[in-house]
């Protein structure tokens, strides 16, 4: 198969999909450095985006149960615990209505992802993800070979049988997937090509940062395209921790120009909105797999 070079995945439109509301119920254990802690401070920690008057509104309410039981604030949780959130008028956030099958065959698709969009459901997305979107566009079951977080968009490669699925994760697993991204940025690198190899550490819900006690993360750059004030740089994750290429790109000097979670003083927790990070190339030699696409055309006028 030859390489799909020089295309553009960016739509001249945006349309938005919406769902209609419906009832849902959130179920999840808890795990073992979560034993002991009260419900309520569980669940801020979990899931920072809601404040502790609305989660306690929600437990009072008998919304969330321990153990299909009702619970308090205050009740404290075991390994295991099964707590359930039922939500009887789930209101999804939209997202972008420009998922593409950009490439099929009978064991793979490569699409590309809109941002924001979730890969799979979770939290407040349990429709508006790519992998059900993608269910409604396809026949036959789909595999979710690896991530690309809620707000990059483009490349990912979906498996369309259990033993494609394997060997493509066993690749990824193994480092054997040639993967590179585009990122507007602010800052204007002196050098060409560049590195970075500062360790990642999780540090608050969502958030990561870069620590010597991290895990260890390599990531290549390569210069791309320089403006007064903002550049075009091509990053090449080598390791493939959480939020790697933004971290390593803030901690350069260089963070995503829109990328309000890595580019502050550490404030924000959430970004709910697309950054200009773009997954661009996807290449698995021994599994046939090549494709590229071009920087989005509307970067240069933001350079």
């Amino acid at each position: 198969m030859n390489s799909r070079s020089g295309k553009s995945a960016k739509a001249d439109s945006k349309p938005v999909r919406i769902v209609a509301p419906y009832p849902f119920t959130y179920t999840f254990r808890v795990k073992p450095p979560e034993t002991g802690m009260p419900l309520l401070v569980f669940l801020l920690r979990r899931f920072p985006f809601r404040s502790s008057s609305g989660w306690e509104e929600r437990i009072n309410d008998g919304r969330i149960l321990c153990n299909d039981a009702p619970a308090l604030p205050e009740t404290l949780l075991k390994q295991g615990d099964l707590i359930s959130h039922h939500n009887p008028r789930v209101t999804e956030p939209s997202v972008p209505d420009a998922v593409r099958i950009l490439e099929e065959t009978d064991s793979w698709l490569i699409v590309y992802k809109p941002a924001p969009m979730p890969v799979h459901p979770g939290g407040r997305y349990q429709k508006n993800t790519l992998i059900e979107i993608l269910g409604e566009m396809t026949d036959g079951p789909l595999h979710i070979i690896h991530r690309l977080d809620s707000v990059t968009s483009g490349l990912m490669l979906i498996g369309k049988n259990p033993e494609f699925s394997h060997k493509a994760s066993l690749a990824f697993k193994h480092g054997d997937v040639e993967k590179a991204y585009f990122a507007l940025c602010d800052g204007v690198p002196k050098d060409d090509a560049f590195s970075c190899d500062f360790g990642i550490r999780r540090e608050k819900g969502y958030r990561f940062t870069c620590a010597e006690d991290g895990k260890q993360a390599l990531t290549k750059f390569r210069t791309i395209k320089r403006g007064p004030a903002r550049s075009i740089i091509q990053c090449e994750p080598v390791t493939g921790r959480t939020h790697q290429i933004r971290l390593h790109l803030a901690a350069l000097g260089f963070p995503v120009y829109d990328d309000d979670v890595y580019r502050s003083d550490g404030g924000n927790l959430l970004q709910n909105t697309a950054i200009s990070l773009q997954s661009s190339v996807l290449r698995i030699p021994a599994l046939d797999v090549n494709y590229a696409i071009d920087v989005p055309s509307d970067w240069n006028d933001k350079l």
